[in-house]
């Protein structure tokens, strides 16, 4: 049986959990510990030396990187596809995949960690927010945290996270406008990639930012929370540490983005 190592709101754990589901392949889950540090451990780093989740165990086959486990995991069921079948489509899946992990992710952890996750990070004792920080391999990821712990909603890179959502949502838009689903009629591992950052707006308070002017995305979104994936690959992974984390996020937030928003920007 496959071994996956994960997070309860971990977004990469999410969209390799809702592939998973979608394709019915039974698995184990092992959540790691975010919160803890325990993606930081040594028998941790030994699987996956980048310190993050997922990380796919299949036989003596560790498989890193979630949209790399994603297509892993599409190929071991046969009688079910979440790849579209024309070429067309199929660039534009991956086109979607590509535009998550290289633009989107990053965007995401920056708001997330500005807002949800600064709180708990303030409290430690500056050694200890030393010590998290440098246990960081990727000099990038640490060094977006640790100005966001430092500055909030006020860093210039939340700035650049907003309009780059912005952005994303429209495309979204466009393209739901036109179709049921994001590469096509069919739902596919272009739309289990994208939930988990439209779930995650939503976590932040920040989807109704775009309820207005992006209905389709929303009514997407809305069909995509009904499918029996949703639930058991987020809402059943929910511990109640997450929710407090979750509802630490102030209330103004969405204000902030707003004002970001109102600002001209050429992208």
């Amino acid at each position: 049986m496959l071994i996956l190592y994960d997070g309860t709101t971990s977004v990469c754990a999410i969209k390799v959990r809702l592939t998973l589901f979608e394709m019915g392949i039974e698995f184990q889950s092992y959540n790691v510990n975010l919160r803890d540090g325990e993606q930081f451990s040594p028998d941790y780093l030994r699987l996956n030396p980048n310190a993050v989740v997922p990380t796919l165990i299949d036989g003596d086959t560790v498989v890193l990187e979630s949209t790399i486990i994603m297509q892993y995991i599409e190929e071991l069921n046969e009688k079910i596809s979440l790849v579209p079948q024309t070429p067309q489509t199929r660039a534009t899946m991956r086109m979607w995949l590509k535009k998550i992990d290289e633009v989107i992710h990053p965007a995401t952890g920056i708001l997330t960690h500005a807002t949800a996750f600064r709180p708990s990070f303030l409290q430690k004792s500056k050694q200890e927010q030393k010590v998290h920080l440098d246990k960081i391999p990727d000099i990038g990821r640490r060094n977006r945290q640790e100005a966001v712990y430092r500055e909030g909603l006020s860093s210039p890179i939340v700035e650049n996270a907003v309009w780059t959502y912005d952005k994303f949502i429209q495309e979204l838009e466009d393209v739901l406008n036109r179709q049921d689903f994001i590469a096509g009629r069919l739902y596919s591992l272009a739309d289990a990639a994208v939930t988990p950052y439209i779930n995650r707006l939503s976590a932040l308070k920040l989807l109704t930012v775009w309820r207005e002017k992006a209905p389709a995305v929303c009514d997407w979104y809305k069909r995509i929370h009904s499918r029996p994936s949703f639930s058991l690959a987020v809402t059943n992974y929910l511990e109640q540490g997450d929710i407090k984390q979750f509802s630490q996020v102030d209330d103004n937030i969405p204000n902030v983005a707003r004002r970001i928003l109102s600002q001209k920007r050429a992208y």
